[in-house]
């Protein structure tokens, strides 16, 4: 199969340039569930396209890639693969974050807004405008339970 130069070349361009755009917007905390999302979905095609590129342009890249410039790229892959391989088996305990995260999930409902000194008349309000009642079961059960937003429940619970 001939894979075509156009072809491959615009579909790493346009991916590079959507993957770049969604992670400059993660890293400045401009980010919702659809921006993750595309990120990671398109990020996955930008790998095949970049795999598409190198195969329609393999004549190029050999004439390029000789010598010296051979040998750094070699080196460089080789440092990459140890790096991954090394740095995911390093840190086997879950991040601080995650771990408080869980544990928040878990508390009591009403335990969680003592905790938090929620507000209870707004949290008794946004409740009642999802005509659901209010029950001492974990924050996550209840969540799930009542099919509620998450992040849109949570913020309710810290008076925001």
């Amino acid at each position: 199969m001939k894979v075509s130069k156009p072809i491959a070349t615009t579909a790493t361009i346009a991916t590079f340039a959507i993957v770049g755009v969604t992670g400059v917007f993660m890293f400045f905390d401009l980010k919702n569930y659809g921006i993750k999302i595309a990120h990671e979905y398109i990020g996955m095609v930008m790998v095949l396209a970049c795999v598409l590129h190198i195969f329609a342009n393999l004549a190029p890249f050999k004439k390029y890639f000789t010598g010296k410039k051979l040998g750094f790229i070699s080196a460089t892959i080789i440092a990459a693969i140890i790096f991954v391989v090394f740095a995911s088996n390093s840190n086997k305990s879950k991040l601080p974050q995650k771990e408080l995260y869980s544990s928040f999930m878990s508390a009591n409902l009403s335990s969680a807004m003592v905790a938090l000194n929620s507000d209870k008349t707004a949290v008794k309000k946004y409740l009642n405008s999802k005509n659901i009642e209010f029950e001492d079961t974990s924050i996550k059960e209840f969540i799930s339970k009542n099919n509620l937003n998450e992040v849109e429940f949570i913020n309710t619970l810290l008076n925001r």
